[in-house]
């Protein structure tokens, strides 16, 4: 079974998406491009770990899609993770309940029959549903920054 979270947040979904495309440092990590639109690009860095991703759905405050099209996964003792995360696909949704955003992700191809499982699945809950979280109910998420 693929990686699924779901967090319900007192916001907009106009935050939500600009959260999810334009401002991910303040929540994930050091990226190096915003995404507006189908075709854009970015990558994400912890350490000498590295992702891209190619932005094929852009629906403005309802969904994007990101696809991994580089993984350069480096964890201390877990070898032979590096590139599980090569054509992984990442699925937002959002969709208004009241003054809350439903905020629905699916990391499709990331399960627990991956070596990098482990570390993923803590992280991804981690970031979702604390530092996204916190991001839009507070302004304060809790990216990871490595030199």
């Amino acid at each position: 079974m693929d990686y699924r979270n779901t967090i319900k947040v007192k916001t907009n979904q106009e935050d939500v998406f600009r959260a999810i495309s334009v401002e991910i440092e303040k929540w994930w990590g050091k990226t190096d491009n915003p995404v507006y639109q189908v075709g854009d690009e970015f990558s994400i860095f912890f350490g000498t770990t590295e992702w891209r991703f190619l932005i094929t759905e852009f629906s403005k405050y309802d969904q994007i899609t990101w696809r991994c099209i580089k993984a350069h996964h480096i964890v201390d003792g877990l070898p032979g993770i590096e590139e599980e995360w090569l054509n992984t696909e990442i699925y937002w949704k959002l969709r208004a309940i009241g003054e809350y955003v439903e905020v629905s992700f699916l990391h499709k191809g990331l399960n627990p029959e991956l070596k990098c499982y482990s570390v993923c699945e803590p992280g991804w809950n981690f970031f979702i549903s604390t530092s996204l979280k916190n991001y839009l109910e507070t302004g304060q998420g809790s990216p990871r920054f490595y030199e």
